[in-house]
């Protein structure tokens, strides 16, 4: 089950837009099957350079700062449990494919500071992962956060190149699978082709 909520709809009709689909019912546009196998590639990558992030002390942190890397973006919120479900799996992938190209970058959108990071060091005990926080309405400017969890996956030019708004589980050996094929420089047009060859054969 997901969580959502719309206070900033005009903005994510503009996200939704240039993905060239109509934001309408989410489980009509947006099937998933709980793996990375949902994920929707994008024709035109979006550049996300310029959003900026908040680390645990505060300080600002812009996406652009990790060029050069795959990113995975995850948006999460202490309330929504598909979310807090999710993390530990992250921390585990962040560990398993832990190396200078690719990086999990987990970002609550939580009102609460303090909340978000007592759930995410204490209650979880993420180890692998950094605590970041930028509230819904800021970085509802740049992503869709009508439903959580979300994900996004970064190219090394820091452009959205998919997304997948589901819980995912990423300790299936998939997403591992996906992540290295990332990290080969499979293109967005190549996986969205081979989703499109699966769907056909179903």
């Amino acid at each position: 089950m997901t969580y959502r909520f719309y206070p900033f709809l005009p903005l994510i009709l503009v996200f939704f837009l240039s993905c060239t689909q109509v934001l309408a019912k989410h489980e009509a546009n947006e099937p998933t099957d709980g793996t990375v196998n949902s994920f929707r590639w994008l024709q035109s990558p979006l550049s996300l350079s310029d959003v900026q992030i908040h680390n645990k002390e505060g300080e600002r942190t812009v996406l652009s700062q990790f060029k050069g890397k795959i990113v995975l973006l995850n948006l999460w919120a202490s309330w929504c449990s598909p979310c807090v479900r999710e993390l530990p799996a992250l921390d585990r992938l962040q560990q398993r494919l832990d190396g200078e190209d690719f990086i999990v970058v987990a970002v609550s959108i939580d009102s609460d500071p303090d909340l978000a990071r007592k759930l995410f060091i204490d209650q979880l005990s993420i180890e692998n992962l950094k605590f970041y926080i930028e509230p819904a309405e800021e970085i509802g400017r740049f992503f869709p956060v009508d439903v959580l969890p979300a994900s996004f996956i970064i190219d090394r030019k820091g452009r959205a190149m998919g997304l997948l708004r589901s819980y995912v589980d990423w300790d299936d050996p998939q997403a591992d699978t996906l992540i290295n094929r990332l990290l080969a420089g499979v293109s967005a047009t190549t996986l969205s082709s081979e989703k499109e060859q699966r769907n056909q054969a179903q």
